[in-house]
């Protein structure tokens, strides 16, 4: 019956079959991968005087505390991992070959497809546009080694805010010569500037490219672009100009102190950033508060899960203490294929201008939300309020005014005040029936929000679940999915809410959506919990068989799938044209 009531954009797409567990870190052999180049390719727009070409500048004094870190072991050291097993499954699926090579294809052509489109692009050969620009045929030769290899990149952001970026990956002689002549073509081919070679104080080989006219460059990080080697390690460096953080990173080659923190852990992928200074060094443009923290974290597996653990660190203490879960249990019943539970969002939503200027009253400071087995849509969410009623009266209206104008451009029904709760509901939506109302329970009264109505059954709340997140002391979040089941209620709902928001689906014959077709059903359970172990400090915890959850894993493949990848999402990138205005029937040939 839901498939009958489905557009036939949404019914034409594949179902998934049932299988067993065992999933693919598919972000770390693309993701990490894409991570790093991402990094590369946005650069910054500040400058600092030339360095010497002599290689001089390693004796300069090393900036601590980066802004960004990521060391990946490489796919043929995890090849040999025992504790990869599940992770290998996955990486061996012909669909995920395909999805690799067509992101690899992207990421080289990236630098000359970075306007990319509005319109909704067919499905690319990817492959033959390379094939037919030499630079990116040339540049697509060396991203493999990104996957195969082991690399470590850092990012610094001196006082003066100009980037410096330094990547060293661990290559056979061979294929550090390609680096050498391949690397130097494209750069001279971007910048419209020779390369220099330069002997850097006990590297084997060794060029820069300094850009003199800034309008040569296509981009600030390309101003000062160089290369060196040293043993089995490349190094490359990318800054507006002078670049300590390569400097560095050569002497640390050469044996002066470790390349990266913790060699002797048995991770996988190692990573820690500070996204508000990370934004702003690379330009980003991005306005996150000064709160944000820096983040760490660190995948491994046990045969059969990806393990991964993390922590979070705030510049100033938490501004909330731990208190006891109030659980709308009433409202939750089995089958459930995802339980989300947080708390602290009280001086955060507190400090929002969206919550300020609704005049809403005290905001909520836990939040509840789960899925139901049966239907993609059987999505809800509950957060515990004694002024539940009084906030609803002041959130409907702000619902209707903001979001009707877009609604009624899409034709997509709108917001109206529910005639059977205190609520508002959006009427003449396609398949689903989102509403927003206070109810009260057993624990007080809560504001209520779906994508459909409540479908009570007979089945008790998932008690163990349940239990488990009450047992935890100071858990500030917990999360447990089926992920296989997840992923496809998240492609069904993904895609319809591109269809209302006017964007481009993802196509059924994409290479994201094959992946998801043959991965997904290998997908088991995951668990994430965020615990309070300091004034300032969250510790992060996660047991999967990805290393994300199926909402992550779906903005992946939009990500992925983008014309314009790796800069923004399939779903921005790829909108469709505003509908046409309605005409006047009166007017209208027919009526005459």
């Amino acid at each position: 019956m839901l498939l009958g009531a489905l557009p036939a954009s949404l019914r034409n797409f594949p179902r998934f079959s049932t299988n067993s567990r065992a999933m693919c870190i598919r972000t770390i052999g693309i993701g990490a991968l894409a991570l790093g180049i991402f990094a590369l390719g946005n650069g910054c727009k500040k400058s600092e005087p030339s360095e010497s070409q002599t290689g001089g500048a390693a004796k300069q004094p090393v900036p601590s505390n980066p802004v960004a870190t990521v060391h990946w072991i490489g796919m043929k050291q995890l090849a040999n991992e025992t504790n990869a097993a599940g992770v290998l499954k996955i990486w061996r699926l012909p669909e995920t070959e395909k999805l690799k090579a067509q992101t690899l294809d992207k990421l080289a052509l990236a630098p000359w497809r970075l306007s990319g489109t509005n319109r909704p692009p067919a499905v690319t050969n990817y492959a033959a546009l390379v094939r037919e620009n030499p630079s990116a045929s040339l540049l697509r030769s060396l991203l493999d080694d990104l996957v195969q290899e082991e690399w470590y990149l850092e990012i610094r952001d001196p006082k003066e805010k100009a980037a410096q970026i330094a990547l060293a990956v661990r290559l056979h002689p061979v294929r550090a010569g390609l680096w050498e002549t391949n690397l130097g073509t494209v750069v001279q081919s971007l910048t419209a500037t020779a390369r220099t070679v330069v002997h850097y104080a006990g590297a084997s080989h060794g060029w820069q490219v300094q850009v003199a006219n800034s309008s040569s460059a296509p981009w600030p990080f390309a101003h000062h672009v160089e290369l060196a080697r040293s043993g089995e390690w490349t190094i490359i460096g990318l800054a507006p100009a002078q670049n300590a953080a390569f400097t560095d990173l050569l002497a640390r080659a050469q044996g002066a102190q470790p390349l990266f923190a913790d060699p002797a852990k048995n991770d996988w992928l190692q990573t820690t950033f500070d996204l508000r200074r990370l934004a702003t060094a690379l330009s980003w443009g991005w306005d996150l508060p000064q709160g944000w923290p820096r983040i760490s974290l660190a995948l491994n597996g046990d045969g059969q899960n990806v393990l991964t653990r993390g922590r979070m660190n705030f510049p100033k203490p938490l501004p909330f203490e731990i208190e006891p879960w109030n659980i709308p249990t009433n409202l939750i019943h089995e089958p459930v294929h995802s339980f989300t539970a947080a708390q602290g969002l009280k001086p955060w939503l507190s400090s929002s201008a969206n919550w300020q200027n609704l005049h809403a009253g005290a905001p909520p400071n836990q939040l509840f939300c789960w899925a139901q087995a049966g239907s993609p849509f059987m999505a809800y969410a509950a957060a515990p309020l004694a002024d539940a009623s009084r906030t609803i009266a002041k959130l409907g209206p702000g619902i209707m005014e903001d979001f009707n104008p877009l609604l009624a451009a899409n034709r997509m029904g709108k917001w109206e005040r529910a005639s059977n709760s205190d609520g508002v509901v959006w009427n003449r939506a396609p398949i689903i029936a989102p509403f927003v109302q206070s109810v009260g329970l057993a624990g007080g009264l809560f504001l209520f929000a779906g994508l459909s109505p409540l479908s009570l059954t007979n089945h008790p709340p998932p008690s163990g679940t349940l239990r488990e997140l009450s047992r935890q002391p100071n858990l500030v979040y917990f999360d447990r999915e089926l992920t296989g089941p997840r992923v496809e209620s998240w492609m069904f709902t993904g895609q319809l809410f591109r269809l209302i928001l006017r964007s481009a689906q993802l196509p059924p014959e994409a290479n994201t959506v094959a992946w998801l077709k043959a991965a997904g059903p290998m997908m088991g359970v995951s668990t994430t919990t965020a615990t309070k172990t300091g004034p300032a400090e969250l510790l992060l915890a996660r047991t999967s068989t990805i290393g994300l959850t199926a909402i992550e894993i779906h903005l992946l493949a939009d990500w992925l799938e983008s014309p314009q990848f790796p800069l923004r999402l399939y779903t921005l990138a790829a909108k469709l044209p505003p509908l046409a205005p309605r005409r006047d029937r009166a007017n209208s040939p027919s009526s005459r």
